[in-house]
């Protein structure tokens, strides 16, 4: 049985039959939702993480063998379809995942939104249509992902500028006399701290999928957040995060900047601020590690592979696509025929 998005139960592929999930328990989906310390954790990952390699799996229903690549923690059995789920594919030494966000798209329902996305490029060769019908595939995957929270204090130095306007004979400059008034900025010291707080900023464990494919994967509703029950993981990939604890943090740390230098934008007031200095200590540092939906679709067109990722959750579709080289001329053609039409409107 595999876990099925639409019924939200488990599922026969064979005849059909489902058997329904229980509601966690309330401890259980405290213990999913609990931040972990992040310092503790790093105590206990004092040594480098052992690299993950890969190994071969049996497979309990047709006996087919399987190789899981090192990063690889569960999949399907490619002869039966049975699902491979594999506890001691995450080594002795890694961070277990916590929670999971359960997918809200089967796969007739990724498979459509893929499909309407290939439809809306219209600068994309009409035979990719029929390609996609002969795609790789859509394949769930449950990719890893940390969540950071932090408390930041910041000491800054840095100048306040207000704005004045001076009027175009100032000063007696009777060159000036007529002409419209000059805003000026009067600048003026100052120094202060801020606090600012963060609650889960979001990083991908993983560079199995591009970044510039990964803007659809930024929004998730967590208040859905689930324990990791192998029910919920039944029929999809599991992959083990690549990038750990520490690089994951220092990723967040860079993504709380803006946030920082916006109160100390607000701190300062005025019209205008500038910053010269500003030292920063972090704090209260927690984390949870999250496996999260994606549906990968993958395609050939010509001689080269493309691909697509959905948000598992929302359906939002962001993905590769070839380019007509025949319609973007004939849209050049158009916009210069637009172009001189107008252009001979406006000369009469």
């Amino acid at each position: 049985m595999a876990f099925n998005p639409s019924r939200r139960a488990l599922a026969c592929a064979a005849c059909g039959s489902t058997r329904e999930l229980p509601e966690p328990t309330s401890d259980a989906q405290a213990q999913a939702l609990r931040e972990q310390d992040y310092q503790d954790a790093l105590r206990r990952l004092a040594a480098r993480e052992p690299s993950l390699q890969a190994r071969v799996v049996d497979c309990p229903s047709c006996g087919a063998q399987t190789r899981f690549d090192g990063h690889v923690a569960g999949d399907l059995c490619a002869f039966c379809a049975s699902p491979l789920l594999v506890e001691e594919a995450h080594l002795e030494r890694l961070i277990q995942p916590q929670a999971l966000l359960p997918f809200a798209l089967d796969p007739t329902a990724a498979q459509r939104v893929f499909a309407q996305w290939v439809a809306g490029r219209w600068f994309a060769p009409n035979a990719l249509k029929r390609t996609v019908s002969q795609a790789d595939g859509i394949r769930g995957v449950y990719a890893p992902w940390w969540t950071y929270d932090a408390s930041t204090l910041t000491t800054y130095r840095g100048e306040r500028g207000v704005r004045r306007q001076v009027a175009g004979n100032h000063s007696g400059d009777r060159s000036r006399a007529g002409q419209p008034p000059q805003v000026v900025t009067d600048w003026a010291p100052a120094a202060g701290v801020v606090q600012v707080d963060f609650d889960d900023i979001l990083v991908v464990g993983s560079p199995s999928i591009p970044p510039h494919l990964a803007r659809v994967l930024d929004r998730w509703n967590l208040a859905a957040l689930r324990p990791p029950e192998p029910e919920l993981m039944a029929g999809f990939s599991v992959e083990v995060y690549r990038h750990g604890l520490e690089q994951g943090f220092s990723e967040a740390r860079g993504r709380m900047q803006p946030a920082i230098d916006s109160a100390i934008h607000r701190d300062i007031g005025g019209d205008e601020q500038r910053i010269h200095a500003r030292q920063t200590v972090v704090d209260n540092i927690r984390f949870k590690h999250l496996l999260l939906p994606v549906w990968i679709g993958s395609y050939r067109f010509g001689s080269k592979a493309y691909q697509v990722v959905v948000n598992g959750q929302s359906g939002e579709v962001e993905g590769d696509r070839p380019y007509s080289i025949i319609k973007i001329a004939v849209a050049a053609v158009l916009a210069i025929v637009l172009l001189l039409v107008l252009a001979s409107m406006s000369s009469r």
